[in-house]
């Protein structure tokens, strides 16, 4: 009986303390790590949400994009490869043109439907080239994960997370707690299958 009480009281403390404090957004910053924004090889801007049927972009993917277009236009590497779902890709490499990306400029990777996948999509376009040394363009909360990965596959990684401070209400720090959650699951799930 008095177990369970623990447990509620446990449960009760760990909302609070998601909800209505900052720990989520130092969570978040410190998965995302040291930026490192210099000159690079290439710019790789990971999969994150997709788009919908009418091609409009989650608030993620477009803020990947955006990101990375903008290091594109910073002259920080001569190619901008846009990864995640074929109307995913789509839809950023439609609006990358737009914003003044050259066609010749941008590779697509859309048959991965894992990290994993991408990162070894990724391998087989630019390695070829000559191209190891990326700006990776993820989320603070996946760039761990993803930044092994692709160091794993030969690139020399250069993280260039997007967000920075993290959300202010109550709810969004919930989201990104969950968030959290899940990326950390994921990251149990690839180090137990060895991937990591």
């Amino acid at each position: 009986m008095y177990g369970l009480r623990y447990v509620g009281l446990i449960g009760l403390l760990l909302f609070v303390l998601a909800a209505f404090t900052p720990l989520a957004n130092l969570l978040n910053i410190r998965m995302a790590g040291q930026a490192h924004i210099v000159p690079s090889d290439a710019i790789v801007v990971m999969g994150r949400g997709g788009a919908d049927s009418d091609g409009v972009l989650t608030n993620r993917s477009l803020r990947r994009l955006l990101l990375g277009v903008d290091l594109y236009n910073g002259a920080l590497a001569p190619v901008l490869v846009l990864s995640g779902s074929a109307p995913e890709t789509e839809a950023r490499k439609a609006l990358a043109r737009e914003m003044g990306v050259p066609d010749k400029a941008i590779l697509v990777s859309a048959k991965a439907r894992t990290t994993r996948e991408e990162a070894s999509e990724i391998r087989g376009l630019l390695l070829p080239l000559g191209r190891p040394r990326i700006l990776l363009v993820a989320d603070p909360i996946d760039m761990p994960r993803t930044r092994v990965l692709m160091e794993r596959s030969g690139f020399e990684v250069r993280p260039a997370p997007t967000a920075s401070s993290g959300p202010s209400t109550p709810e969004s720090r919930l989201g990104l707690c969950r968030d959290i959650a899940i990326e950390l699951s994921a990251w149990a799930y690839y180090r137990l299958s060895g991937a990591l």
